[in-house]
């Protein structure tokens, strides 16, 4: 797995081949067949091991965290983790490679850290921030926000001067937002 996701990272998702791979790892490409059940098996496990290390990161913001910075702790642990494990992030959003579609239990995964930020929602809303809002949708509108804003800082073409003041007032401008419901 280290070695195609130093493909990914070098080369992007045109060089990820099951021989590009295979030969970093020096081993044969029926290697990556009988351990991963071919490339699309090593995507899945990438995936199932990104979303299972975005979980733990947006969990360790701690329920009193979320409450009072419901939306900075979370979305700093997201852009963290985005930036520093760009090749997960890249088969978990950036890329839809040919043929591959997540197994049930890598989607599974994914849900799961889904629902850890509706869990930090819920905690927020607890004591009278986002109200009015559907903790699920709430949630998608606060990870789909971040999610724009870190994909175009991947992308190299973020031209904020100072990326992270900016990401910091996105979020404020997003949160100011959120405390008016559509209801």
């Amino acid at each position: 797995m280290a070695a195609a996701l130093s493909i990914l990272r070098e080369s992007g998702p045109e060089g990820f081949t099951v021989r590009a791979i295979a030969r970093r790892a020096k081993v044969a490409p029926m290697a990556i067949y009988n351990h991963f059940d071919g490339k699309d098996g090593l995507l899945d496990a990438i995936w199932t091991d990104g979303f299972t290390m975005l979980r733990e990161a947006l969990a360790a913001t701690s329920i009193d965290a979320a409450i009072e910075e419901p939306l900075f702790n979370t979305a700093q642990a997201y852009r963290h983790f985005a930036l520093t494990y760009q090749s997960h992030y890249t088969v978990m959003f950036m890329h839809r490679f040919v043929g591959f579609t997540p197994s049930i239990s890598a989607a599974t995964v994914a849900y799961e850290a889904f629902e850890t930020l509706v869990g930090l929602v819920k905690a927020a809303q607890s004591v009278g921030r986002f109200e009015g809002f559907d903790p699920s949708d709430a949630a998608q509108m606060l990870w789909s926000a971040c999610h724009g804003f870190v994909s175009l800082e991947l992308m190299d073409i973020n031209f904020a001067q100072d990326k992270d003041r900016t990401f910091l007032d996105f979020l404020r401008g997003i949160e100011r937002g959120l405390a008016y419901s559509s209801n």
